[in-house]
């Protein structure tokens, strides 16, 4: 099952100029259900789009425990 998963994931990323394919295990990880759980992110230069370990996520965390907007 995993790999006709990310075999899928591969198919539906092929034709994208940029992605990222996340995963997520753990209620940590904001997973609380076991199961494979994939996501494909179509991505483009400058889009803003701050994934958890950019320099943009811990900017917007930072405002936010600040009380700032964006």
């Amino acid at each position: 099952m995993t790999a006709a998963v990310m075999r899928r994931a591969a198919e539906l990323m092929a034709d994208l100029p940029a992605a990222n394919l996340i995963t997520s295990k753990g209620d940590a990880a904001t997973q609380p259900v076991l199961h494979l759980h994939v996501h494909v992110v179509p991505r483009e230069a400058g889009d803003g789009l701050p994934l958890p370990w950019t320099p943009q996520h811990a900017a917007r965390a930072a405002d936010a425990q600040n009380g700032a907007t964006s």
